[in-house]
């Protein structure tokens, strides 16, 4: 359920307007008071206020010790948006409060070979992991901007990216690598809630859900004999407003609901085993038939969860926040719990948008495989 502004778009307007004006008069009057030399080379075209470049250039002039230095800074962002749907340049703003990250919409020179090489390493990986009786298991996420493409605010995805999704899918399964198709299950019905959050670049819990479901499905279709785990997932209290990570690379995440898109809500799911757990240590060598490999994805929405109660079986997560594409995957085979204990499985869940960009020089080193 979405909370929207009881504003009408007149009344946010000259709302703006006249914030924007007092809280530009105040910067300008700060900047000037403190005698900073680069007051002058601050940009100040509608461009550059709308791509953040402005407060951007703002904020490195302030001193750090002036007083309400960082509100300051987030209700000028808020003017910004208010105004001219400005976001700032990680952030676009999409149509009814949708907002997306400008990762899955950028242009990459090369991205072609880029997406090579990164396919390359994960059929490698498989090769060599099934040698050693571990099933890798990829589970590609499409891109929010993909699946809600409507909403962008021109209605369309970028044709540079468009056959990104189906040639990563393709690649790898001409390569004998198992991969789950999330597109499927996360395209929805006009019927369907959500399966994304607006003001996030991540999957709700019903879109983690369906997306659990689908992977669970490609295990079993392998025959892999696991030990039968039960789980049940229930909620766990009452809905809250979740401003997302998108909301807080605008620096709007603490700002009045008038101020920005509104906040997506939810009603947080729990998932836990029917009977006592062994509790272990994120890399202790206990048998543990699946782990699961990847990004931010795998932290949120209770994908986990869902995921251990759609398969009947544990899993040990050890996704990192912000490890990219390959930092995740590469701590858990480097450790020694891999070798002492290696599990059946292994899902590598992997961003569609973390395909093109150039390599960074820890994916340039590959896996220690």
């Amino acid at each position: 359920m979405t909370k929207q502004s009881t504003k009408t778009a007149p009344e946010e307007w000259l709302a703006g307007a006249a914030m924007l004006g007092v809280m530009g008069f105040g910067f300008w009057q700060a900047v000037l008071s403190i005698g900073s030399p680069g007051v002058q080379d601050i940009p100040l075209t509608l461009n550059d206020f709308r791509q953040g470049r402005t407060t951007g250039a703002l904020s490195t002039q302030l001193d750090k010790n002036l007083p309400l230095r960082g509100e300051l800074i987030a209700w000028a962002n808020a003017g910004r948006y208010l105004l001219t749907h400005g976001a700032g340049d990680q952030v676009r703003v999409g149509r009814d409060g949708w907002l997306f990250s400008v990762e899955e919409l950028q242009f990459y020179d090369n991205a072609l070979v880029h997406q090579k090489d990164r396919l390359n390493l994960l059929v490698k990986a498989s090769k060599v992991l099934k040698d050693e009786g571990v099933t890798l298991v990829v589970a590609l996420v499409p891109d929010k901007a993909r699946v809600y493409a409507q909403q962008l605010s021109g209605g369309h995805y970028p044709e540079w990216n468009a056959s990104r999704y189906s040639f990563a899918l393709e690649t790898l399964r001409m390569h004998g690598v198992a991969v789950s198709d999330l597109l499927p299950a996360l395209t929805p019905s006009p019927a369907d809630a959500s399966l994304y959050y607006r003001t996030d670049t991540h999957w709700n819990q019903l879109g983690a859900q369906r997306a659990a479901a689908a992977v669970a499905q490609k295990i079993k279709s392998l025959g892999i004999a696991m030990p039968l785990v039960s789980f049940v997932t229930n909620p766990s209290g009452q809905a809250a407003q979740k401003p997302g990570d998108l909301m807080r690379m605008m620096n709007l995440n603490d700002m009045p609901n008038w101020t920005r898109p509104a906040p997506d809500f939810e009603i947080t799911e729990l998932t836990t085993k029917t009977e006592a757990a062994q509790p272990a240590g994120l890399f202790d060598a206990v048998s543990v038939p699946v782990v699961l490999v990847g990004t931010s994805y795998s932290l949120r929405a209770n994908f986990q969860g869902y995921l251990q109660q759609a398969l009947g079986s544990e899993i040990l997560n050890v996704a990192r926040d912000g490890g990219g594409f390959i930092q995740s995957a590469k701590d858990y085979l480097e450790n020694e719990s891999f070798k002492a204990a290696k599990p059946q499985v292994i899902v590598w869940e992997l961003p569609e948008r973390m395909l093109s960009a150039p390599l960074s020089e820890v994916e340039k080193q590959g896996l220690p495989l």
